[in-house]
Order: structure tokens, then sequence, then C-alpha cells
């Protein structure tokens, strides 16, 4: 069993994997304690409400996780372009190994629209994060705030729709085809912003 200092973390990263594979509904509290090696009074110690706080707590911390790297994969020198392509790519790898993996929030996020407003606040943060990462990416390259926040939106949008149906395909044809609308989308708006 986890010391007590361990249990919230050991909690956090066991739900986040079962709400990514399984969504938040089939995911059960005892799965849940079984999985993270920790009694059930760690869980209300830690999310006195349970199930629907320990959920966005996930959502929280792998969204502020997720968009910490997405920063540090634009603050290379690489095009937004390339790096888009790259977070695709990393995402078609997690589904070759385990297709039941794909984005870590969706699966909550889908579900929370009906199940928990405070999951749903939290999801909403978590891309909003991505978003902006995106779009102060594409400012600091001399678009126009407008065009950068609508590119960065649209750049979420296909991804996580790409991601859904790759999930659900099977395969990544989804994803390879977001990657060259992506691109098709920054060239263009690129194009655009400069004239």
């Amino acid at each position: 069993m986890p010391r007590p200092d361990r249990s919230r973390a050991a909690l956090v990263d066991s739900a986040a994997v079962l709400f990514r594979r399984q969504g938040y509904s089939a995911t059960g509290v005892n799965q849940i304690l079984e999985t993270a090696a920790v009694k059930a009074g760690s869980l209300y110690h830690h999310f006195p409400s349970g199930k629907q706080e320990l959920a966005a707590a996930v959502v929280d911390t792998v969204g502020a996780d997720i968009e910490r790297r997405l920063r540090t994969m634009l603050e290379s020198g690489l095009s937004v372009a390339d790096i888009i392509d790259g977070w695709i790519d990393l995402m078609a790898a997690g589904l070759t190994s385990d297709p039941r993996d794909g984005c870590p929030i969706e699966p909550i996020a889908t579900e929370s629209v009906n199940a928990s407003t405070q999951v749903r606040e939290a999801s909403a943060r978590a891309f909003n994060g991505w978003r902006q990462a995106v779009a102060d990416r594409l400012e600091s390259d001399g678009w126009p705030t407008a065009d950068a926040d609508q590119a960065a939106f649209a750049v979420i949008a296909l991804i996580e729709g790409a991601l859904i149906l790759s999930r659900i395909a099977g395969d990544r044809a989804a994803l390879d085809a977001a990657k060259t609308a992506a691109r098709t989308l920054l060239r263009v708006d690129s194009a655009d912003s400069a004239g």
C-alpha cells in the first residue's frame, strides 16, 4: 500500500489510465481503488466529493502536463506545422501500442457534459490551455491575434476529432488526414496573415 503522501498521486495516475481507456461511467470507484492499491478512506481524504472530484483532478493534472509538454515543443525552432505533425505522431504511436489509448481527456470530457459540471469545466480548461499554447506560438510568429486564435481552435478540433475517428476505426488514417489538413490550415492562414 502506498504511503499516505503517495496515495493521492496513485489515485490520480490510476484513474487517468482507467478513464482514458474505459471512460468515466465504465470506471468504478472500487476498480480505481484496486488499481491504485489504496483504501477508500484515502480516496475520500483527498477527494471528499469522490469520483467526480477525482476525475476533475485527473483532467487538471493531465491537461496541465500536456500543455507544458506542448509549450516546450512549441518553443523549439521547428515550425508549428512540424510540431503538430510530431504531436499527432505521438498519439498515433499510443494507439498503435494500445488501441484503447487516445486523448487522455476526451473520454472523460465527452461524458462530463451530462455527468458532471465540475469535470466539464476542468475539461474546458485543459482544451483551452492547449489551444492557447498553439495560439501563443502563432502570435509570436507574427499572426494577428484573431487569426492565431481561430487557427489554434481549428488545429485542436482537427486533432481531437481525428483521434476519436482513428480510435474507433482502429487505424491512424484520420490522424494522417488531420496532419495534412493542419498543414494546409497553417500554411493558408500564415500566408493570409503575412499579406
